[in-house]
């Protein structure tokens, strides 16, 4: 047997939690001297904190806790809540990250008002291409690259895979609501390609034509972050030189490092336009 004390550098949890749980009868000690207060614990009571500890980081009350452990739960069921729970913290983390690099890009454009910077764009013809593309509507962050992800394991290999060329995005709706953005997004091709490709229901890469443009202001970005900054540049050249947008803009992704080093990606941000009357 172990005092509290001892028991609690063995179990890694403090004395204090290990009264708290005796109060609730969550975690008794097996005996408690009657002329000194002292509680003694033992180390077969381990298995029983050990799953108290895993069910409170499932996000569960201690309420549910005690109900719990009056129930037959395996090790192997525990195991899977925690598994799922680990999955919603890795994918709860990365959100978080997300937004931070987003708060830092908005920051850095702030701090960077003032600055001059003449964005190098291109106004060029662009002649209709064949595309293999999903599109699809009020995609989440996290959907749009789970969606990207599998289109590319999805990519025959061999002699198909040379007529598939580089991705593309194009947003069919105005920026403003993400449970309404409607996005296409898929593949150039270099080759005949007929049939459609399969995709998670209800997603199917098609065949079709993307219309040409005769005027296209284009201007080259290089990572997936920091995009606002060229977006907004190509605007503020766009309305200098009197031009009006025409419709969707596109991205054309120059090179690919995926996933891996995904912001040495470099893409075209392409707007169809005409000159102001």
């Amino acid at each position: 047997m172990f005092r509290i004390g001892e028991f609690s550098r063995i179990a890694q949890v403090s004395g204090r939690l290990l009264r708290y749980y005796d109060e609730l009868d969550l975690l008794k000690p097996i005996r408690i001297d009657p002329e000194t207060g002292y509680r003694y614990y033992s180390a077969e009571q381990l298995p029983r904190l050990n799953r108290i500890l895993a069910l409170k980081d499932l996000g569960l009350s201690l309420e549910q806790i005690g109900r719990l452990l009056n129930e037959p739960v395996t090790p192997d069921e525990i195991r899977g809540m925690l598994t799922i729970r680990k999955a919603q913290i890795e994918q709860a983390l990365q959100n978080e990250i997300a937004r931070l690099r987003n708060v830092e890009m908005r920051l850095n454009q702030i701090e960077t008002e003032g600055d001059m910077w003449t964005p190098d764009v291109v106004i060029k013809q662009v002649p209709a291409q064949q595309v293999l593309s999903v599109r699809a509507v009020g995609l989440t962050g996290e959907d749009f690259w789970k969606l990207f992800a599998e289109m590319q394991r999805r990519l025959p290999s061999g002699p198909a895979r040379r007529r598939v060329g580089s991705p593309f995005f194009l947003m069919h709706s105005d920026f403003e609501d993400e449970s309404e953005m409607d996005l296409e997004m898929g593949y150039l091709l270099e080759g005949a390609w007929s049939k459609p490709l399969a995709l998670t229901a209800p997603h199917t890469l098609t065949p079709r034509e993307l219309p040409g443009v005769a005027t296209m202001a284009t201007l080259v970005h290089q990572g997936f972050e920091g995009s606002s900054a060229s977006y907004n540049a190509l605007g503020a050249w766009i309305e200098a030189n009197h031009y009006e947008i025409l419709g969707p803009g596109r991205e054309i992704i120059l090179k690919l490092s995926w996933p891996e080093n995904i912001n040495e990606t470099v893409m075209e941000i392409q707007f169809p336009v005409q000159k102001q009357s």
